[in-house]
């Protein structure tokens, strides 16, 4: 479809089902890949982002069977591959660039780790200087600190490499996968302020289930050789695709049930539902992997550094417009170098709609309007799929909003305007 047309709509109820998680999914075959054994993974998700992390094992040498019906997965990992002259095309997903990086650099070849055009405006300096530090040739292709990449790889001796955070947590968490398959045990340092640091939590919490040995310190990790061994492992559901339903009762005072939401999630963005609580959203009833909840006819702004799940502000950003007071949110200048500039992003489509947004920096500050003060209007979505996702929500008080492009949720949530169409019943198209 060229454009989704969301109809304004409140004080419903509705089940919608979330995805398993793409963060999760990513991890679980990097990790699978390195341990060299037979895996079955549960849950996963399939959307551009993880195919193309598939697509790029499968040419590494890991046998993959994917039985897309039930959402499950079995890799017979390819510990410290060997290869040739290989171009692996990963699209714009970052998870996909950055985590191949460190794990081609544990085996011995020569690779083009290369993507689309955002990707390659996306930067990736900080990861190849610490690939250069742990001794890994890496060559820029193109322009200086920006993919495509090539590496020349034969694995690593190090035992010592300081990473900097500071712009991407994933750089962190990709050196952090692959060091069990060093040679030596190595001290990894944090350095610069880490943002999105619940990702690397995350990563560590995996890499634990996996069977790695580790020794964690404020600002280090020590990690020693050690084989990931896991038979099975089950995929979370998403909390950053949860967010978009969590946001829709809030914004409709409806009551939504979600499915595959995890109460113990490792998620960081699962924190976004306090955040909602916070400002009225009601937890009606909540399981061990489902939650209920009902949203409130008028609720406040809030105002938060977001350093630690930028992935959800845009969805706060629409959740603001319709709230009684502003919103500010700070600390996530990596926002910019996303998928899109998300800042500027948000405040180009806002501004359509007659909303007042003021862009800083590190962040933004949306100060309500009345209802009838927005303006309905087409909506880029700038190929990004949390920004097509996040203003949909809009279209739920404003009429005659416009999704532009919506298939690039495929990256994420390739079902997600289906469940969204749940609120409408079955005719709706």
């Amino acid at each position: 479809m060229n454009f989704f047309e969301p109809i304004p709509k409140s004080n419903f109820t509705v089940t919608v089902d979330i995805p398993g998680s793409k963060s999760i999914t990513n991890r679980a075959l990097i990790l699978s890949a390195l341990s060299g054994e037979t895996v079955f993974l549960k849950n996963i998700l399939l959307s551009d982002d993880t195919i193309y992390m598939i697509e790029a094992l499968k040419q590494l040498g890991n046998t993959i069977d994917l039985n897309k019906k039930e959402n499950t997965l079995k890799i017979t990992g390819n510990k410290n591959p060997h290869f040739k002259d290989l171009k692996l095309y990963v699209g714009n997903a970052g998870t996909a660039m950055r985590f191949l990086a460190s794990y081609i650099a544990t085996g011995s070849g020569n690779a083009i780790l290369y993507g689309n055009e955002r990707m390659n405006e996306r930067p990736i300096k900080d990861l190849v200087d610490s690939l250069t530090q742990l001794g890994v040739k890496v060559k820029y292709l193109e322009k200086i600190g920006y993919p495509p990449i090539e590496i020349q790889a034969s694995g690593i001796n190090c035992t010592f490499v300081e990473i900097d955070g500071s712009k991407s947590s994933q750089y962190i968490s990709s050196i952090l996968m692959a060091a069990p398959n060093f040679k030596k045990s190595i001290e990894i340092k944090f350095i610069g302020r880490i943002v999105s640091k619940p990702y690397i939590d995350m990563t560590l919490s995996m890499m634990k289930d996996f069977g790695a040995q580790f020794e964690k310190n404020e600002d280090s990790v020590l990690i020693h050789p050690s084989d990931y061994k896991v038979n099975s492992y089950i995929i979370e559901g998403d909390m950053s695709s949860a967010s978009y339903f969590l946001a829709m009762a809030l914004i409709s005072n409806s009551k939504i049930t979600l499915n595959n939401f995890f109460k113990k999630s490792i998620q960081g963005d699962s924190k976004f539902l306090d955040v909602l609580v916070q400002m009225g959203l009601k937890i009606l009833e909540f399981s061990e992997t489902s939650i209920t909840i009902e949203g409130i006819d008028k609720y406040p702004g809030i105002e938060l550094s977001m350093n630690d799940i930028p992935d959800v502000a845009q969805t706060l950003a629409a959740v603001a417009l319709f709230a009684e007071t502003p919103t500010k949110v700070w600390d996530v200048e990596n926002m910019r170098i996303k998928e899109t500039d998300r800042i500027s992003a948000l405040k180009n489509e806002i501004l359509k709609l007659n909303g007042s947004f003021l862009e800083f920096q590190d962040g933004f500050e949306i100060i309500p309007k009345s209802l009838d003060n927005y303006i309905g209007n087409s909506l880029e979505t700038y190929d990004d799929h949390r920004m097509a996702m996040s203003l949909s929500l809009i279209g739920l008080r404003v009429p005659n909003i416009k999704i532009l492009n919506p298939e690039c949720v495929s990256k994420t949530f390739p079902n997600f305007f289906n469940e969204f169409s749940k609120i409408y019943g079955e005719d709706f198209k």
